[in-house]
């Protein structure tokens, strides 16, 4: 049988890797890539069936460069994962709590540990990922450096773990999606996300929310993001509960089409949560 060829972004060992496999298992083809943007076009133009990407942190939000991906791409959500991210402090063997003046990791990282690094005044730079900090300590030697990721990283770059749980918050969960060059309905589909534009006039958007309030549709999440081409205009990217084979839910998006003059659905998915 032939294996899925799997896109994620960075290295062994971060945290997409960890996604990745808990989605998909391991019997596997992963594909790593340095950019967000190089994913989406691996999956779209077919080189990998399907792409992993962090898109949300419980603690430090949305990851915006994926929503703005997701709207300007032809790649669609066919899923979503959900993993506790439980941040390491790693050095160099043999290096201690002590040696450590500058860390490395990916921005995202660094928000999510703030206090920890403040309170010991380290320097800090980000990189593109969690791993390929764990990567660029092992290889730099030097005992004055450390990278804040996974402890599976820490393994697989031969780093020494120097404090443990150092996330700023305990409940530190991040939300990957996974997408596909093609929409894939599923029957016990519960969440809908999608995008959409409004009219530059009074009320616009508070008309376009109040179609789910009517079909009795929870909103789980909005998010507005500038649309580049028209300076201070927004298109908004929304969550739903609903399945795409529900009336209401179909009554409603064909309301809220015929009002917006962009509209796409990105997906209609299984919803995944984790308890910790």
């Amino acid at each position: 049988m032939k294996k899925l060829k799997i896109a994620y972004q960075g290295v062994p060992g971060s945290y997409s890797y960890q996604a990745m496999h808990e989605h998909f298992g391991k019997n596997i083809d992963s594909i790593n890539k340095p950019l967000f943007g190089d994913v989406f076009e691996d999956v779209v133009n077919g080189s990998a069936d399907y792409g992993i990407i962090p898109f949300e942190n419980s603690t430090t939000g949305g990851v915006y460069e994926v929503f703005d991906l997701l709207i300007s791409s032809h790649a669609y959500i066919v899923g979503e994962r959900c993993i506790e991210v439980r941040h390491n402090l790693m050095g160099i063997k043999g290096s201690s709590l002590s040696d450590i003046k500058t860390v490395y990791s990916h921005q995202q990282a660094l928000d999510q540990c703030s206090r920890y690094i403040r309170s010991h005044e380290f320097s800090s730079i980000p990189t593109t990922n969690t791993a390929v900090s764990a990567k660029l300590v092992n290889d730099k030697k030097d005992r004055t450096c450390a990278a804040i990721g996974s402890e599976l990283a820490g393994e697989i770059y031969d780093l020494e773990v120097l404090a443990t749980g150092i996330n700023n918050y305990f409940n530190n969960i991040t939300k990957f999606i996974i997408i596909s060059s093609t929409p894939n309905y599923v029957k016990d589909a519960d969440k809908i996300s999608l995008y959409f534009t409004t009219p530059h006039k009074p009320g616009a958007l508070y008309n376009s929310l109040g179609i789910f309030a009517k079909n009795d549709i929870n909103l789980l999440k909005l998010i507005s993001r500038p649309t580049r081409n028209t300076p201070w205009a927004y298109s908004y990217f929304v969550d739903v509960e609903g399945n795409l084979n529900h009336q209401n839910v179909r009554e409603a998006l064909s309301d809220l089409e015929s009002l917006c003059p962009q509209f796409k659905i990105l997906g209609n998915y299984k919803a995944h949560t984790i308890d910790v």
